[in-house]
């Protein structure tokens, strides 16, 4: 028998044994990175290099649901970063991860997922936390809205891209039945995220759709729609979305008091004060950077660190002094990066941040940085200084 049928029959057995058993905390240590072995559901820290304050200290517990993808490990897929904002400020992010070979069984996952991540919340309430967020993206942001419509007591849910094909031939997506969750649900708060151009959910005005049902509930809401520049399926957990809508969320969450009706959202101040807590957050250890003066002169400009948004990923990248020679920073919202060897060539300083991408940053025409990869066309922008 191949390993992933005798992996698929062990978990066909354990779903013959009845509902999901929580798994407590205490247990599992919540350690970030964790193989699924034979569990069907396991849960970890979101943020394994930021602190936890604890039920005592925390202003809530958020449960990230990840998407769905067949049988691809989609339990592989970090919480977004804009869930590291809140994590900074207080709140503890857990992420509820299912076995990708589940996914497929019978029964359907979706009231599996709802029934285990109500048990994740009972199981956090009597841990001591007061406030319960649930979240995901896609058919975790449906899993998050069918929790609330079982359990009238959440303090707020978030929702990225939510919904989910049908099984049956067409594969079709029918908005109506999370209108009819938002049309019942109830809850403390709720954010919504609609991206435009949805190439997976198909292009659905949903937030045109979803406002007039949420203007009559009577709670606060956030809602991003397709007029937003967030695109794709995927569009909230990008770095993207953290930079432009991250302290909105985090304000939304945190408010004290919100009056009932929309929620609205102002520009950022200060897109570097996005940056440096996500990818140089205090406490974090920090090479010694280079600053113009120990740069030549050809590419002084870029001394200290500096920003781009290139494509929907942040980016940080600085010069470092080190006695080995020039060596570059590189950080973003979908790796976690390091310092690499780099040349300094012209006008330009280049890395190989991978064993096939490459980063170049040029001091020319303001500052700008390039991405290189073999399964992708080169993609630039704009360089912005730091602090």
């Amino acid at each position: 028998m191949s390993r992933f049928r005798t992996a698929l029959a062990l978990l066909a057995g354990l779903l013959s044994l009845g509902p999901p058993v929580v798994a407590q905390p205490a247990d599992a240590d919540l350690a970030c990175d964790q193989e699924p072995g034979s569990r069907f559901f396991w849960v970890e820290r979101a943020f394994c290099d930021l602190p936890m304050s604890g039920p005592a200290r925390a202003h809530g517990v958020v449960i990230w649901n990840h998407g769905i993808s067949g049988t691809n490990p989609s339990w592989r897929a970090p919480a977004p970063p804009a869930f590291r904002l809140l994590q900074a400020r207080g709140w503890d992010v857990l992420v509820l991860k299912r076995h990708n070979l589940a996914e497929t069984m019978p029964g359907g996952p979706l009231t599996r997922s709802v029934e285990r991540t109500l048990q994740e919340v009972a199981a956090q309430r009597k841990l001591g936390y007061r406030r319960v967020v649930l979240a995901g993206q896609s058919f975790g942001g449906y899993v998050a809205l069918e929790a609330i419509d079982n359990a009238p007591d959440i303090f707020a849910a978030v929702a990225f891209a939510p919904g989910m094909r049908s099984s049956n031939a067409a594969g079709r997506f029918d908005p109506t039945t999370i209108e009819q969750i938002l049309q019942r649900a109830r809850v403390g708060r709720l954010a919504l995220v609609f991206p435009k151009n949805d190439a997976l959910l198909g292009a659905i005005a949903r937030g045109e759709r979803a406002q007039p049902i949420l203007e009559h509930r009577g709670f606060p809401y956030l809602m991003i729609d397709e007029t937003s520049d967030v695109g794709g399926h995927g569009g909230g957990v990008t770095g993207r979305f953290a930079l432009r809508y991250g302290f909105c969320l985090v304000e939304f969450l945190a408010a004290a008091a919100l009056p009932s009706g929309r929620f609205t959202c102002p520009p950022p101040e200060d897109g570097w004060a996005v940056v440096r807590e996500l990818l140089m957050p205090a406490g974090a250890r920090r090479p010694d950077l280079a600053d113009r003066s120990t740069l030549p002169p050809s590419v002084a400009s870029l001394g200290g660190p500096h920003w781009a948004l290139l494509g929907d990923t942040l980016v940080l990248a600085a010069p470092v002094t080190d006695g080995r020679g020039v060596r570059l920073l590189y950080r973003s919202t979908t790796s976690r990066g390091g310092v690499f060897d780099a040349t300094i060539t012209n006008h330009s300083i280049q890395a190989a941040i991978s064993a096939k991408s490459t980063v170049t940053l040029s001091a020319e025409a303001g500052g700008t940085i390039t991405l290189t990869s073999p399964d992708a066309a080169p993609i630039s922008a704009p360089l912005r200084p730091g602090d």
